[in-house]
């Protein structure tokens, strides 16, 4: 591979396994030196040395996303040990729970929150304040298509709309300073699938062609690399092996214009102008449309 990261620093949290193991890995191979961050300190030794084995450069962190402490800890660690930090990965999720929203706990939700959202905002916080004065990073959240909606874990789909945005917002204030942020929605087979599989969230045949992580992993070094110096506040998708774009939310054309409004009134015009043209609900209503892309279940 070239040496695309060459000379760069990046941290990856939730590294340890699954998608975040084989972005790490592949950052390496690509020149990159690596914090391998988890709270599974021993799952990420293991990628560090599988890094080192391979001739890359890498480091573990064990601080925890989800404390604003530990998270600028992080940042900070990187910072120390390479001189700069020049790519964030937003990767760690608690994939805690599947089923029908209404069984949810509390805790369950918090902590889903915690992890894959707040952490993400601490981390990103933390680390663009470095980027700032660089003037030069790039930040990729990992988000996926089932903020498009999805059955049996919807928090983890809200986590994930919220990233999306997340990355909008992120990519217009960070703009001037040279800082790019975008957002890639995975498809490979990971833990989070087998657990959906054995949960019956999703059916055997959605992981027909799920592939592994390392398929996908080229795209977050895209993402850090200079090869995509244009490309900020996008949603990139690399389901297996098929590459796309999430489109922006956006306003439909407003039709009508009134100095007030009933419900009744309300009701006619969306029923006449909108009623046979209301959103499909969910990523398999629309992740496919125009296309023959086929299945493949979401990271």
């Amino acid at each position: 591979m070239p040496a695309l990261l060459k000379d760069r620093a990046v941290v990856i949290t939730g590294a340890a396994r699954g998608l975040g193991r084989s972005f790490a890995i592949d950052a390496a191979r690509a020149g990159a030196a690596v914090v391998v961050n988890d709270i599974d300190l021993a799952e990420a030794e293991a990628v560090v040395g599988e890094i080192a084995a391979g001739g890359g450069e890498a480091l573990v962190n064990g601080a925890s996303v989800a404390s604003w402490e530990q998270s600028g800890e992080l940042i900070d660690c990187c910072v120390r040990a390479f001189g700069r930090i020049d790519g964030l990965v937003n990767n760690a999720i608690a994939y805690s729970y599947l089923g029908p929203p209404w069984d949810e706990s509390g805790d369950q939700i918090l902590r889903e929150v915690e992890v894959g959202l707040v952490g993400a905002l601490y981390c990103g916080v933390h680390a663009m304040r470095h980027m700032r004065e660089q003037r030069s990073g790039s930040i990729v959240n990992v988000t996926s298509r089932s903020a498009l909606g999805v059955r049996g874990h919807s928090t983890y789909a809200s986590v994930k709309g919220a990233l999306m945005s997340t990355t909008f917002a992120w990519a217009l204030e960070l703009l001037p300073y040279g800082v790019r942020v975008n957002a890639l929605a995975p498809g490979a087979f990971t833990r989070a699938h087998e657990m959906a599989l054995a949960a019956g969230i999703y059916r055997p045949s959605q992981a027909v062609n799920a592939v592994s992580p390392d398929v996908v992993a080229p795209a977050t070094t895209y993402l850090l690399s200079d090869l995509s110096s244009r490309i900020t506040g996008q949603i990139m998708m690399m389901l297996g092996t098929r590459l796309g774009l999430i489109r922006h939310p956006r306003t439909a054309p407003h039709v009508e214009a009134r100095d007030s409004w009933t419900p009744e009134q309300i009701a006619e015009v969306v029923e006449r102008v909108y009623g046979d043209e209301l959103e499909p609900v969910g990523h398999e209503a629309t992740a496919y449309q125009g296309n023959d892309l086929g299945v493949a279940p979401d990271g």
